[in-house]
């Protein structure tokens, strides 16, 4: 399973210091749950006081339950020190969206 992940932060800076600091932690830790970065991005603001958006594309083996390996790693001690010293107030919404690569998508 593919997952698209949208984190809408509540400024350009907030969104700078998760991108930076919070997601290259993650990039090292989400493997050892078995969650698989394949990108992340962060969008241009041009209004720094406006939200701004991160987009991660990750995946897991079809063995896995990609939903419940997320709710683990956001409980275990890994996602926790990630995440030490930011204001999880900062991040306004999270959507995530399920994806079928194309290869699946029956147009080969």
């Amino acid at each position: 399973m593919r997952q698209l992940r949208i984190y809408t932060l509540a400024d350009a800076e907030s969104a700078k210091t998760y991108f930076d600091i919070h997601w290259k932690r993650h990039l090292e830790s989400l493997p050892k749950h078995h969650i698989q970065v394949a990108n992340v991005h962060l969008e241009v603001q041009t209004d720094k006081s406006q939200p701004t958006r991160i987009f991660a594309t990750v995946f897991a083996d079809d063995q896995y339950d990609l939903n419940q390996l997320n709710a683990d790693y956001m409980e275990s001690p890994e996602f926790h020190e990630d995440m030490a010293g930011f204001d999880m107030s900062k991040i306004l919404n999270v959507e995530t969206i399920d994806l079928k690569p194309f290869k699946d998508a029956g147009l080969n």
